[in-house]
């Protein structure tokens, strides 16, 4: 009998994650043994889905320690390097599989958990790291857009930031989604203290999508 495909099938040793871990990323916390055997009851029955916000926040905490320290067992995805098929460090891009969205339907806390996970205590090895494509990763794979990741030099650092006729303030500390439904979207940004892809000042063209572009200034 084929068990049903649940969101942490692709992952092995779930049992090794510890309830401390899975606590960091949530508010309120609930008790360590609340968690546990939450963590339990995700391991027998993967196909069950959360029945409130919180179960879901649950989930997601379980998913960035799956993320940060488990095996993936998905097969198929386009990861050329490397044994992370979530995170191809070649082309830059994050991949999604799209069926997690039928377990985790909100596409943006769902990348949010692949970031935290997979970039968030990653070392930056060259500054084309700034700007990353969020894939959504099937039998036909969909852009849906892009991480850009500033370069604070101190806490009282600012980006301003134009996207489609509007202009943003990012801070650090700050995390933005901005729509950008069409494939590609032309940015133009200048940072008082910092700097991305290299530069100060720039224009550059990002991909967009269903979820357009995510700006992550929580690193300084």
């Amino acid at each position: 009998m084929t068990r049903p495909n649940g969101l942490f099938d692709s992952f092995d040793n779930l049992d090794q994650i510890s309830p401390e871990a899975i606590a960091s990323w949530l508010k309120p916390v609930p008790s360590l043994v609340q968690i546990e055997n939450y963590l339990a009851n995700k391991i027998l029955y993967p196909q069950a889905l959360p029945l409130t916000e919180h179960d879901m926040q649950i989930d997601l905490g379980i998913l960035r320690e799956a993320l940060k320290t488990n095996k993936a067992l998905i097969e198929g995805t386009n990861a050329l390097l490397g044994d992370n098929p979530f995170l191809n460090t070649t082309l830059r891009k994050i991949l999604i599989p799209v069926r997690f969205l039928n377990f985790v339907p909100n596409l943006q806390s769902l990348t949010l958990s692949f970031i935290d996970a997979l970039l968030s205590d990653r070392k930056r090895e060259d500054y084309f790291q700034d700007l990353w494509t969020i894939v959504l990763t099937d039998d036909i794979d969909e852009v849906a857009g892009s991480l850009l990741l500033p370069q604070f030099d101190s806490s009282d650092g600012v980006m301003n930031l134009k996207l489609q006729d509007k202009n943003y303030e990012i801070r650090p500390g700050s995390l933005m989604v901005l729509p950008c439904p069409k494939d590609r979207c032309e940015i133009a940004y200048n940072l008082r203290k910092g700097k991305v892809l290299g530069k100060e000042e720039s224009a550059v063209e990002v991909y967009g999508g269903r979820l357009g572009l995510v700006i992550d200034g929580r690193r300084v």
